[in-house]
C-alpha cells in the first residue's frame, strides 16, 4: 500500500469512526447499549417476569449467531433498574469451573473461595481478602476452597445477595460435574427464597445440554429457547440503524439483507454495516440493490472464520454441481434435511434433473457423524447443519446463484 493509498484509507476510516456506524451494527460483539437493540420484546418481558417472580432463575438457550448474550445484557440492565440489584456477569470460557464461575458472588459476599500458600525466608504480616496472616517460612492463608465446592454451602453463604450474576458462554465449561452444580446450586438458592437470582446463557439444541439433566432444577428454572428473529424484526434493526445514521435501505436492499439473514441477527447486522459503511464513505444517502453486491463481497471476508474453513474444506476442488447442492440445502427451510427434499429444491431452482448418485457423491463429501464436516448425520437419511449458520453463509457466499423465483 503507498502513501496515497494509505491517506485515502485512513480518511475512509475517519469518516466511518465519525458516524458510529460500527456502534449501531454490530455483527461482532453483543449489544451492550439498549439504543441500539430491537426486537425481542416478548422474550425480554418473559426474562423479567421470571427473574422478578420468588424463587425463579432463568436459562436462556440456542443456536449461536440468534442474539442470545445481546438480550441477555439489555434484559440483565433492565431488572437491575427495576430491582435495584447489583449486576455480576461472569463470562465462561473452557478453564472455568464450578469455583470460578461463583467466585464473584463469594467475594461479594465477604468470603474467600481459594486457599493461598506463600512461602517467605523471614516472618512477616499480610493481609489477604481481609483475612490478617502472620507465619514464618510457610504462610497459608484460611480458605473454603473445600466448602465452596459444594452447593449447599455456597447457597448459604450468597442467598442474602441483592445480586443478579448473569453467567454468559455456559456452553464453554468442560466438566460435567461443574454444571450439575451450578444446577443443584439454583435449587438451592430456590428452597431458601434467596434474593440472588441466576440467569445463565448458553449455546445448545436442548436445555439439559446445560444442566446435565439435573432432575429437580426444572422447577426453578425457567428455561427459555431463543429461536431464530422473525422478519419484522430483522427489518427493523436494519431502518432504525438507517435513521440513526441518515441513511436509506431501499425497499428490496432490506428485504434481501433479511432474506440471507434467514433469522440470524449476526448476518443482518454484518450486511447492514458493509453497506453503510460503503455509502458513509462515498457520501450517499440511499443504498441501492448494486451496493449490496459490495457488501456481501466485504461481509465474506468479514465472516467467522469457522464458517469459512468449513465451507472452503467442502467445496475444495468440487465441480460446479457441489456448490448447487450445497444452494439447494440451503434453500430447505427445515432443521432436519433429506435427501429427497435437496433434490426438489435443486430441480425446482435450477431446471435440471440431479441423478441419485450425484447427490449421494455430494452428500457423501459434506456430511459425517459429528461436526467436523457442513452436515451432520443425525439418522440414516437425516440431517442437519453442523452450525445451523451455514445456511445463510452459503447463501451469502453463493448469492450469485439468486433468482426472484426463490421467494
Amino acid at each position: 500500500m503507498n502513501t496515497l493509498d494509505l491517506e485515502v484509507f485512513g480518511e475512509d476510516e475517519r469518516r466511518i469512526r465519525k458516524s458510529n456506524v460500527r456502534h449501531i451494527f454490530t455483527p461482532h460483539k453483543p449489544i451492550t447499549d439498549e439504543r441500539f437493540f430491537r426486537g425481542r420484546l416478548e422474550e425480554m418481558k418473559q426474562l423479567l417476569s421470571t427473574l422478578n417472580t420468588p424463587g425463579e432463575h432463568a436459562l436462556l438457550y440456542g443456536d449461536r449467531g440468534v442474539g442470545k448474550s445481546s438480550l441477555a445484557n439489555i434484559t440483565a440492565q433492565n431488572l437491575v433498574k427495576l430491582t435495584e440489584q447489583k449486576l455480576i456477569i461472569k463470562r465462561c470460557d473452557s478453564s472455568d469451573n464450578f469455583l470460578s464461575i461463583i467466585e464473584p458472588a463469594l467475594i461479594e459476599a465477604g468470603c474467600c473461595p481459594r486457599t493461598i500458600s506463600i512461602t517467605s525466608q523471614q516472618n512477616f504480616n499480610i493481609s489477604i481478602f481481609k483475612n490478617n496472616i502472620t507465619s514464618g517460612n510457610t504462610v497459608q492463608k484460611e480458605g473454603n476452597v473445600n466448602q465452596s465446592l459444594s452447593p449447599s454451602w455456597v447457597a448459604q453463604k450468597i442467598k442474602d445477595l441483592n445480586v443478579l450474576l448473569l453467567i454468559d458462554e455456559f456452553d464453554a465449561i468442560q466438566g460435567v460435574e461443574d454444571k450439575y452444580k451450578v444446577a443443584e446450586l439454583i435449587k438451592q438458592l430456590s428452597d431458601s427464597d434467596s434474593k440472588l437470582k441466576i440467569l445463565i446463557v448458553g449455546i445448545a439444541e436442548s436445555s439439559s445440554e446445560l444442566t446435565e439433566g439435573h432432575p429437580s432444577v426444572q422447577r426453578c428454572l425457567k428455561e427459555i429457547k431463543l429461536s431464530r428473529m422473525k422478519y419484522e424484526e430483522l427489518t427493523h434493526i436494519i431502518k432504525y440503524g438507517a435513521n440513526m445514521l441518515n441513511l436509506i435501505f431501499e425497499k428490496e436492499v432490506i428485504y434481501r439483507i433479511v432474506r440471507l439473514s434467514s433469522g440470524y441477527a449476526y448476518f443482518t447486522h454484518l450486511l447492514a454495516l458493509k453497506a453503510a459503511e460503503k455509502a458513509i464513505i462515498e457520501e450517499r444517502q440511499t443504498i441501492a440493490l448494486n451496493n449490496l453486491n459490495f457488501a456481501i463481497e466485504k461481509a465474506i471476508n468479514d465472516c467467522e472464520s469457522s464458517l469459512q474453513k468449513l465451507y472452503e474444506i467442502s467445496i475444495k476442488s468440487s465441480v460446479e454441481r457441489y456448490k448447487k447442492v450445497l444452494y439447494a440445502i440451503a434453500l430447505c427451510n427445515d432443521e432436519f434435511i433429506k435427501k429427497k427434499d435437496v433434490k426438489a429444491k435443486y430441480e425446482s431452482k435450477f431446471g435440471e434433473p440431479l441423478m441419485r448418485s450425484a447427490l449421494d457423491s455430494c452428500f457423501s463429501r459434506i456430511a459425517s457423524d459429528d461436526n467436523s464436516k457442513i452436515l451432520k448425520r443425525i439418522y440414516k437419511g437425516v440431517y442437519r447443519f453442523s452450525d445451523p449458520r451455514m445456511a445463510s453463509y452459503i447463501r451469502i457466499v453463493q448469492s450469485y446463484m439468486y433468482t426472484s423465483n426463490e421467494n
